[in-house]
Order: structure tokens, then sequence, then C-alpha cells
């Protein structure tokens, strides 16, 4: 499948995937978490891949192409940025603690620093504010382009 065939990438399923790797982060954190403040590198990654495909489905119900979402890369700044510039405020709302977290996290994920370890301090994001960010956009993103909520936020 090409990731510029708009025929074959639908905002409910971009939302089905983004749900499915939400409760899969959650699911590991269960597991794996041990300081509640921070999550493991593997939960911080899956949940970062929720996001970008919360935020991406949004996009995709606004009409953008599926070209256009790859060239936001793995960006989730870019990614909320443009998903605003489409109204994303008038669905959901975050908090500046919220907003603060996806910055945080988006410097580790799209950089791939979650991927492949490299040495050096890095700042990781607080685990219950991103996790709360997560919930919100499944119940608000969700039901908004058609799929059902998993989260309640």
């Amino acid at each position: 499948m090409s990731m510029n065939d708009d025929s074959r990438t639908t905002a409910i399923g971009l939302a089905r995937y983004a749900a499915d790797f939400l409760e899969a982060s959650l699911a590991a954190d269960d597991v794996m978490g041990k300081d509640p403040l921070v999550a493991p590198v593997p939960v911080l990654y899956l949940m970062g891949h929720a996001l970008e495909l919360y935020l991406k489905a949004y996009l995709r119900h606004n009409g953008r192409s599926m070209r256009n979402l790859k060239n936001l890369g793995h960006n989730l700044v870019k990614c909320h940025q443009r998903a605003q510039e489409l109204g994303l405020d008038e669905v959901v709302a975050f908090s500046s603690d919220e907003l603060e977290v996806l910055g945080v996290l988006n410097q580790l994920y799209h950089t791939k620093k979650l991927n492949y370890i490299e040495t050096g301090a890095k700042e990781f994001p607080m685990y219950g504010p991103l996790e709360n960010l997560a919930k919100k956009l499944d119940s608000r993103i969700a039901p908004h382009v058609g799929y059902k909520e998993r989260f309640t936020a």
C-alpha cells in the first residue's frame, strides 16, 4: 500500500490504530511502570505513536491528504499546529501541562531517541499529564471522526 493512496487510509482507521496503540501503551505501563512520574521508554514510544495517529486522524477527517500527513513526519508539535489551524481547539482544549509534555515527548519521539539508545542527559515528560492528553484525544477526536471513544479523559 502506498502512503499516498488516499482511498485506503481513513480518519476512522487512523483513530482505531491510535486507540490500539494507546491501549498497548497503558497495558505496558501497568506491567513495566515502576516510577509513577516517568514511564518506561517503550511506553513513551507507544504513547507517542498513539498521539501522532489521533492528530493525523483529525487532519485526515478535515481533508488532508496522505501525502500531506507524510510530509509532517513524526513531529507531534507540527501535527498539533496543523490540527489547530483546522479548528482542533473547538474539539478539544489542552492544559498548559499537557502542551508542555507534548513538546517534551516530541523532542524524544520525532528524533527517534525512543527507538535507539543514545547516551547523555535527556528530558522525559511527566507521565500523568501525558496519559491525560492521550485519553483526552481519544475521547474527543475518535467520536469527532466517527470512531468510538475507548478512553475517558
